[in-house]
């Protein structure tokens, strides 16, 4: 009988914790918790202070059988606190989440977007009058950036202090990856999708030049026969 009340003031002791840590996750969880109870102890049939004050002759392997009721009433009511704490689903929500966690007028996130800028306006005018050796020279400067963006983030994430309001650099690289090697990516895929192209109006010019040549070869065939036909009536 003794160790039946102590398993069930321990019962009790763990309950009253994990309702403590719902009351700080959520304030609402008062009221959650009083329904959650009456529930649990409707649905398990067991009357609490029936078990403390009632018959002393309570059969213990008879509340084994129903498990512990207090531990399910605390069960119940962290899952439905939980289920409050919902993050963004869509990814629409996901983005409007990033926007909002980014401090946008801080020195460092300014710079880090006027050197994109500065990337793809030398992008757009090295695809344009730029040879192809300094077009490949760029990409790879773009790609060592990228390969090195690990190593930025580490260093990143033990300094963040010295330019930085808040830390962006965390352990999967969510924020280096989106602000930095994206952009330097699509730049990169950009000029050589550009290059693919020059590539192609090259090899459709060469062989326009080709049938070209081809066409005025035979139109000399065809003048020299007309000519030697008009000698030879001549003679």
């Amino acid at each position: 009988m003794a160790s039946f009340f102590k398993s069930l003031s321990d019962d009790m002791e763990k309950v009253a914790q994990v309702l403590e840590d719902g009351y700080q996750i959520l304030s609402g969880a008062a009221t959650q918790m009083g329904e959650a109870s009456s529930n649990n102890h409707a649905a398990a049939g067991v009357d609490v202070d029936e078990l403390l004050h009632g018959d002393e002759d309570i059969n213990l392997e008879d509340f084994e059988e129903y498990g512990s009721p207090l531990m399910g009433m605390a069960d119940s009511v962290m899952s439905d606190i939980m289920s409050y704490q919902v993050g963004p689903q869509t990814p629409i929500e996901q983005i409007q989440a990033f926007k909002a966690a980014i401090t946008w007028n801080e020195p460092f996130i300014q710079c880090l977007v006027a050197f994109q800028a500065v990337v793809i306006i030398s992008a757009i005018f090295l695809t344009k009058k730029g040879g192809i050796y300094t077009r490949m020279g760029f990409m790879i400067i773009l790609a060592i950036i990228v390969r090195l963006a690990e190593r930025l983030n580490i260093m990143g994430n033990s300094r963040w202090n010295e330019f930085a309001t808040q830390n962006y650099f965390d352990r999967g690289g969510i924020f280096i990856g989106i602000m930095l090697c994206a952009p330097l990516l699509c730049v990169c895929f950009g000029m050589l999708f550009a290059m693919f192209r020059e590539a192609n109006n090259l090899l459709v010019e060469v062989k326009a030049m080709k049938i070209k040549a081809q066409q005025e070869q035979q139109k000399k065939k065809s003048e020299n026969k007309e000519k030697k036909k008009q000698m030879k009536k001549q003679d």
